[in-house]
This record gives C-alpha cells, structure tokens and sequence, in this order.
C-alpha cells in the first residue's frame, strides 16, 4: 500500500501504544474472578481500538490530489478475492427485475444505426465481443450477463449457449427485428438507449460490452457510466475503441464519423471510479495484449485523438498485425490493426472494472 510518512507514522505508534495497553490488561491482577474478566474485557477493547486505527489510517487516504484514488485502490485489493459475496445465483433463469416507473425512450441517433446495421454499414452477424467473450467467462465468476448495446444480439446468443443467463440491450429496434427476432420475442434482446436501462439495480453479476461506448456522445458519457455500473452486481467489462482509424467506403465516408467519444485509458478509469467502479487490474493484465516491439518505422499513420481538457491527447498508430475481428467462423482477417503508442496496447482495447458499495 502507498501510504504517507505521517500514516505510518500513526500506524507504529498506535502498535506500540496497543502494545502497551495490552500488557497492562494481561497482567497480573488481585487474582480474584473480578480482575480476570476485566483483564479480558480490557484485550476485546485493544483489539477494536487496534482495528479501527488500521481501518482509518488505510481509507482515510493520503495528503494531496492522490486521496480518493489511493481508497479506491485499498478497495480494490481488500475485495479481491471476494467476487462470489456479490454476485447473484448461479442458477437461475428467471429475467431482470424491471425498475419501477421504467418508459422506453429512443435518442437522436437511433436511425442512423438503423441504416448502419440493415444497410450494410455492419456486416450481418458481427459480433465484437464474440472472439474474446468465452475468455471472460473463464476469467471471471458470473452468471447474468447484460450485453451493453447488443447488435444483432450475437453475444447475447453466445453467452446462452455457454449456460450464462444473458440478456441485451440495444438502440437499433431495426436489427433486432431482421437478425434475432427469435431473440426478440423471448425477452432476451429488447431496444433502448444505455442512459436510461429498465433494470433494477444490482440485476446482472457482469455487464459487457463490445466497442460501443466510442460511439456515444459526450454530454451522455457521465449518465452512461453511472447507468452500467448502477445495473451491475460486481463486474463490468468493456472493449473501447480509442481510434479514430474508421473505414470509409467508396459510397460514404459516414461510418469514418461516428467515433464521438475518444478519449484516453486513464480518462475512462477516472470515469469509472467517480461513479464507483474501480478497476479490476488482474483481469485487464490477463486480457490487454501490448507489443513493444512496434516502433519507429514499423508505426504508420499516427494520429492524435481525444480531447486536450478531457484527458489529453494521445496517440494511435496503424501497425502490421493481423488479427481475427469477430467470431472466428466468420473469417474476418485484418491485415492492419491500431495500437496506443504511448503504453504499446494493441486493439481491442479492453476495460474491467469492479464495483464498490
């Protein structure tokens, strides 16, 4: 733990005066019944007062701006190996309990990815989150599954097949009509936007979701987070895209365009940490892939993206790398992939995050 000179200075003295105390309370009394209850009574009362020295020193934080990440981050470690007293059962089937007062609301962009995804913007059945969502369910304990901006439903499908109660949200009503109505008509997929969900709080053990957060807008991202992490039990996990690298056909440029919310890793964890989330570095070490080996001349079309007041600007580069996109059945091999120079991690950028409360 980081903590301050003054912190452990207060941690020392409070063992030696414990110390002292407690030899005071084992010592030898009048012998009589009286003084050995005392004796104890007075150990039971060091203990606490020993415990809540520690408790205080380690959340109280430290001096300067490093306070409220330095909580987070004994939270962090304190709960992690305490996964299953948050998640739900692992049994059941039953659907999310709906919040009350819940009405569906749309956006102003839902018929822009209507047209994406019967258009052709999106190939039919791509699924993001499909070639590395199996490697999750490995990693982390869960069983309700919330598929954040769902698609075609594809992951939801997934998940299913792997035992997993899993359900999906998604603002396009048009592609849950033409590629998952079977879906559509059990409950498992319905349309709706992210800041504003129909579950009640603490639903779903994990909530996921598939490089969909870069296509939010900036005035929605606080609402948005605040929304994933409100539904969650215990887990979300996340693939970002932060590149600007969209491809352009020869009719349109318009999906060139619809990354609206670029920003760099640091700037998505602080996000996330105000609402109370924190995040899971175990999983994200096990996950991220980097390549230190890309640099100088093997790096091409570096841009800098983001936002210099909301987290800087950082830079993305194209490397030669290729790299399955999808599921693995449907042969989609980039020859080409993006990579933040700045730490060397490679897309899909991925984020994990555990919940506090």
């Amino acid at each position: 733990f980081r903590t301050t000179h003054s912190a452990h200075n207060t941690t020392h003295s409070a063992s030696r005066a414990a110390a002292r105390l407690t030899s005071i309370a084992i010592a030898p009394t009048s012998g009589n019944m009286a003084g050995k209850s005392n004796s104890a009574l007075l150990q039971v009362l060091v203990g606490f007062l020993v415990g809540a020295v520690f408790v205080s020193v380690f959340t109280s934080g430290t001096h300067g701006g490093d306070a409220a990440s330095s909580e987070l981050s004994i939270h962090s470690i304190i709960l992690n190996n305490h996964d299953d007293l948050f998640i739900g059962s692992q049994e059941t089937f039953e659907p999310p309990a709906r919040r009350a007062g819940y009405v569906y609301r749309s956006n102003e962009y839902q018929s822009l990815y209507d047209k994406t995804w019967t258009e052709g913007g999106y190939p039919a059945q791509s699924c993001w989150g499909c070639r590395f969502a199996v490697d999750v369910t490995t990693k982390l304990q869960f069983h309700t599954v919330l598929d954040a901006g769902t698609g075609n439903g594809a992951l939801v499908r997934l998940m299913r097949e792997q035992g997993k109660n899993a359900y999906g949200i998604e603002l396009s009503r048009a592609v849950l009509e033409k590629e998952c109505p079977d879906m559509l008509s059990k409950g498992f997929v319905e349309p709706g936007i992210l800041t504003n969900l129909p579950y009640e709080d603490n639903s779903f053990d994990i909530v996921m979701s598939s490089d969909v957060l870069e296509h939010i807008h900036p005035e929605e991202a606080d609402q948005v987070v605040s929304e994933l992490i409100r539904v969650s039990r215990r887990h979300v996990f996340l693939s970002i895209s932060l590149k600007g690298h969209t491809k352009a056909t020869a009719n349109n440029d318009d999906e060139a365009h619809r990354h609206t919310m670029l920003r760099p890793r640091e700037w998505w964890h602080a996000i996330f940490r105000k609402h109370g989330a924190v995040v899971n570095e175990e999983m994200l070490w096990a996950m991220q892939e980097k390549d230190f080996s890309y640099k100088g001349d093997k790096l091409s079309d570096c841009r800098w993206e983001g936002k210099q007041d909301e987290g800087g600007l950082y830079e993305v580069c194209l490397v030669q790398n290729q790299w399955l996109v999808g599921k693995r059945e449907q042969e989609n091999l980039r020859r080409d992939r993006c990579m933040t120079n700045a730490n060397k991690e490679m897309e899909p950028w991925f984020f994990s995050f555990r919940k506090l409360r």
